[in-house]
């Protein structure tokens, strides 16, 4: 297969005529309709430099009025000219997948009409489609909409505060008045060597520091390891430490491995410790029917991390926090305004369970992408992404990488074995100069360098992986036959 699809080469022409007087709502339709066709074939990767990009943004005096639709026009070019194209088919990056058009439709609604989600009662009906779209992914999960409190959140990192928040309160019942002063004891939280650093920020803005954090070895399959788990908890409580909390992963970032769930909610129940799974990325598994034995043991969790713009097609950004203990959620985050009115008899305001107050519609595009496709497309979706990830561990194989893990999720690590570990971490920058496709290296905690590649787009087809697995090649003869 050739290395350079027909990329458009119009992009000067396509500015001059956006850039010509039109109706801005005009632009944005056409693009709408247009752009989710068109990116197939644009480059993956920048067309413009960032000195291009720097000037043109810094010719806009924002002092001064401008027409709107060359406003509009001046971005839209700015946007698929001078970005890295995440809704494209051969992005196999971060977990950013491409759109559909209602998450699109479901983000123009909840800017146009803009309700107030904090407070129930002054955004009923916004907050009813909130409310029934998190029952039914607690239901995914296997949680019982009735024993459970859920959320929306900015992301996957404040979902996870909110866990690690959660947990302190219910180990130190003095911490939700008196804060870390009133602690018994030094705290200190679990977690694998391969969980997301999010816990570094979580440790710091929370007060307990990242010294708090203990980061526990990961097996030979990427995996927490509970027999070090074990032992390290003993010996901080026998130090005079307190633990509180284990974070199991499902889904690590770089290699997309499963922490054992069922042996981890063991042992923190024996060891009276609250289990949160940070299944930000992993839970696209509760959705398909093939992948959720997988993650099986994460319906026994007191709390669960999961990005619904990791796992669906919508825009970013929809986190969600999902809590069996929601007495201590809510006195928790519960505050006493006396410029709020109270809340509707059976009918929670969402600000007095969160970390947010004033909040946008998160959840409007997750559910009218849920309900325009239905759990059987929902699942076809995920599981063509897990086929289309056995593809590329099979081309990659048949022409001489080395693929290293085996996480049954759409994410596979591979490595060849004639390149050094600085060509194998500069290879995906040669990948992205040819704009064919754009992958990531990992490195992970023993040094070792694997490239990475993550099937995010629900419209990567065959030809999608056999073009990066050609430009791998290319790449890497690069290197055998110098710069």
């Amino acid at each position: 297969m050739g290395l350079a699809p027909t990329f458009r080469t119009d992009g000067d022409t396509q500015a001059a005529a956006l850039t010509a007087a039109r109706d801005p709502l005009e632009i944005v339709t056409e693009r709408i309709l247009e752009w989710p066709v068109e990116v197939r074939a644009a480059r993956v990767t920048p067309v413009l430099s960032p000195d291009d990009i720097h000037s043109r943004v810094a010719a806009h005096d924002l002092s001064q009025p401008h027409d709107l639709g060359t406003l509009v026009a001046e971005v839209v070019d700015l946007l698929e000219r001078g970005g890295l194209h995440s809704a494209h088919p051969r992005y196999f990056g971060l977990f950013v997948p491409g759109v559909r058009r209602a998450g699109v439709i479901a983000d123009a609604l909840a800017a146009l009409y803009n309700p107030q989600i904090a407070a129930w009662w002054h955004a009923p009906a916004a907050n009813e489609i909130e409310r029934h779209t998190l029952a039914y992914l607690s239901r995914r999960i296997g949680f019982m909409s009735s024993d459970v409190t859920a959320m929306f959140t900015t992301g996957g990192s404040e979902a996870n505060l909110t866990g690690v928040l959660l947990a302190l309160a219910s180990t130190f019942p003095s911490y939700q008045r008196d804060g870390l002063v009133g602690l018994t004891g030094r705290p200190v939280l679990y977690a694998s060597d391969q969980a997301h650093d999010s816990l570094v920020k979580i440790a710091r803005t929370t007060g307990i520091g990242e010294r708090a954090i203990r980061r526990v070895q990961s097996d030979a399959r990427q995996r927490l390891d509970v027999d070090d788990l074990r032992r390290q908890i003993a010996r901080d409580r026998a130090g005079g430490k307190v633990p509180f909390c284990v974070i199991g992963t499902a889904g690590t970032t770089a290699t997309g491995a499963i922490d054992p769930l069922p042996v981890i909610a063991d042992l923190c129940r024996a060891e009276g410790l609250w289990f949160h799974v940070d299944a930000a990325w992993g839970g696209l598994a509760l959705l398909s029917d093939q992948l959720r034995p997988h993650v099986a043991g994460i319906e026994r969790a007191n709390s669960v991390t999961w990005d619904a713009h990791k796992t669906l097609p919508i825009p970013m950004g929809a986190g969600m926090f999902f809590c069996r203990a929601h007495p201590l959620v809510e006195s928790f985050f519960s505050v006493d305004t006396g410029y709020v009115p109270k809340a509707l008899a059976g009918r929670g305001d969402p600000y007095q369970h969160s970390i947010q107050w004033s909040r946008r519609f998160i959840g409007l595009k997750v559910f009218l992408t849920l309900a325009e496709l239905g759990s059987e497309g929902i699942a076809a979706m995920i599981d063509h992404q897990a086929a289309m990830a056995r593809l590329l561990r099979e081309r990659l194989v048949e022409s001489g990488w080395r693929v290293m893990n085996d996480t049954p999720l759409p994410l596979v690590c591979f490595t060849r074995d004639s390149l050094s570990r600085d060509a194998t971490a500069d290879l995906p920058r040669r990948v992205a100069a040819e704009g064919v496709a754009w992958i990531s290296a990992i490195r992970l905690p023993g040094g070792e360098c694997w490239l990475r590649a993550c099937i995010t787009n629900h419209q990567t087809d065959p030809s999608d992986i056999d073009a990066l697995v050609s430009g791998l090649d290319h790449a890497a003869r690069g290197f055998l036959i110098g710069p």
